[in-house]
């Protein structure tokens, strides 16, 4: 039976329950070795275990077993980041994509798809051809529709193709039911080039219900906000991700939750809609089973993240020295070294405002890649470590090593999800995985500016300046130079990443948050974007180079 993730909340209140039972009679041995035995005999054969109930549950008992061995090397935890433990051996695309033409299910389509969207292979092109494949074969599994919005949006940019998978989403019945006049409007803006009549239709028939929009369908109500962002349309895109975040709450709230997955979903949620109490609260009450050692760690990091919110980060800075002190990892030392009692000036890559020597005047220079964005006279040149996404550090690692080798700077730090990387088996010393990232985004992953803020929060700087960073609210893209695809939305344009994968409104609130907080000193135009208020800097986004329309 094709699996279905249509109403999911029951689901996963019955896999808490199945899990949190099981997990406590696996303690002794032979029930353990009856689990193992049941999980070995669920497994389907030839197709990814994801794709069927029979794997899903397979997985489920195999999850609840006690570790047999701790691993002597490092793993990629979603939500906790690098812990100890065994790698597996890392999906092999090809392998992965053979497979699901040789046997054409939904799992084995996902299965290909999920490998070949990891951003150290990022054949994103075939992954979006696997996740509409999939979708063919179950039209009710909805990492498909996630798959073929998320991964479009960033390849094809093809609106109609897109809303044909996710149109799917729309309600059979109830007040906001298909094949109304709702939906017609929406519908406008899915074409490639909708006129600016159909983008004011589509809003106003949104605004008129917008007492019920959050009972649609995240993914559905993720679509519409995405493509209005993508038309320039930031604040009514935002304001459906808060409608989002409240059908997630619906969902998850008030329920015992089978993972950490589904806490981070949930304490996102109240972090996107600033709803300190609920997240306070989850967050010293998790309802989830810690008896867990990994689910431990995780609502461990979500507290200290929660805390975050607050204002206050020495709970974070006390989980990053207890799980440095039990996993070192490379270039930390030099990382400890570097900030610990300095000042530390961070330049973004945004045009400046002439305060370049002022920028060289601190103890440390910390930039989004190593060479400076800008002139000497607006960006300063020294540059002590050096922030890499991913992507450009592994098609760039030549001239990058070169660089560190020439002493152009000290250390350069990565995503920590690249230690999964078969290309950097061997890291060199001059680079230095994050151990994990903030958690509690509702929805996308923290951009270039908040990773480097939130990396150097775990350590013990005497302060963080922050220099040419204005949030995407400036004049231009970046300084000239910067990024040769930073220039607008469209097919394969690495800037469509600004609204699919990251969520500019939570970006400003976090930042603005911790400027409040003493935690950093905004300088020039990043001072100036964070002293406005969230509706001044959407309309400074909306007059901006990302609210310009391209003809595709």
């Amino acid at each position: 039976m094709a699996v279905s993730l249509h109403g999911l909340r029951w689901k996963i209140a019955a896999a808490a329950l199945v899990s949190r039972t099981t997990r406590r009679a696996g303690r002794f041995p032979l029930t353990a070795w009856a689990i193992r035995r049941a999980a070995e005999r669920l497994q389907p054969r030839n197709q990814d275990a994801t794709g069927t109930y029979r794997g899903i549950a397979a997985d489920l008992l195999t999850r609840t077993l006690p570790a047999e061995t701790t691993g002597e090397g490092i793993v990629y935890d979603s939500i906790a980041g690098l812990i100890p433990g065994q790698p597996a051996e890392p999906p092999n695309p090809g392998e992965l994509s053979t497979r699901a033409t040789h046997t054409p299910t939904a799992g084995n389509y996902l299965a290909a798809a999920a490998a070949l969207r990891k951003p150290y292979v990022s054949d994103l092109n075939a992954a979006v051809t696997h996740y509409e494949k999939a979708f063919t074969a179950n039209p009710k599994d909805l990492r498909a529709v996630e798959g073929a919005l998320t991964i479009g949006a960033r390849t094809h940019y093809d609106w109609p193709r897109i809303w044909a998978l996710v149109e799917t989403l729309v309600p059979k019945r109830g007040p906001l039911r298909a094949h109304t006049e709702l939906w017609a409007n929406v519908a406008g803006i899915f074409t490639q080039t909708p006129s600016d009549q159909a983008v004011l239709r589509a809003k106003a028939a949104l605004e008129d219900h917008q007492e019920q929009l959050p009972s649609l369908h995240q993914l559905l109500l993720e679509a519409i906000a995405a493509r209005l962002q993508f038309l320039g349309e930031f604040a009514v895109g935002f304001r459906l991700r808060e409608a989002a975040a409240r059908n997630r709450i619906t969902e998850l709230s008030g329920i015992p939750l089978e993972s950490g997955i589904w806490l981070k979903h949930l304490m996102g949620a109240y972090a996107y809609l600033e709803d300190q109490q609920q997240l306070r609260g989850t967050a010293q009450k998790p309802p989830v089973d810690r008896t867990d050692p990994r689910t431990r760690i995780q609502a461990q990091k979500l507290q200290a993240d929660a805390a975050l919110m607050t204002g206050d980060a020495a709970p974070l800075r006390a989980h990053a020295t207890v799980r440095r002190n039990l996993l070192p990892l490379n270039g930390e030392g030099t990382m400890s070294q570097l900030i610990d009692g300095k000042r530390v000036a961070v330049v973004g890559p945004s045009s400046g405002d002439g305060l370049g020597e002022l920028i060289e005047s601190y103890d440390v220079v910390v930039r989004t890649r190593h060479a400076p964005a800008g002139s000497a006279h607006d960006a300063g040149v020294r540059t002590d470590i050096a922030y890499y996404a991913g992507r450009d550090l592994l098609r760039d690692f030549a001239e990058v090593n070169a660089a560190a080798e020439a002493g152009a700077f000290q250390l350069a730090v990565t995503r920590p999800f690249f230690v999964e990387a078969p290309s950097l088996k061997q890291w060199p010393t001059w680079l230095r995985p994050a151990r994990f990232e903030h958690g509690l985004y509702f929805r996308g992953a923290p951009m270039g500016l908040q990773r480097i803020l939130y990396d150097l929060l775990q350590f013990q700087p005497a302060e963080i300046a922050v220099f040419n960073a204005d949030l995407y609210a400036g004049q231009t893209f970046a300084a000239s130079g910067y990024r040769a695809s930073y220039t607008g939305f469209g097919p394969n344009n690495q800037t469509n990443d600004v609204v699919v994968m990251h969520d500019l409104a939570y970006e400003f609130r976090w930042t603005t948050l911790l400027n409040q907080a003493g935690l950093i000193t905004a300088h020039g135009t990043t001072a100036e974007v964070l002293s406005l208020s969230e509706n001044a800097y959407l309309r400074r986004l909306e007059s901006g180079p990302l609210a310009f329309r391209q003809s595709v």
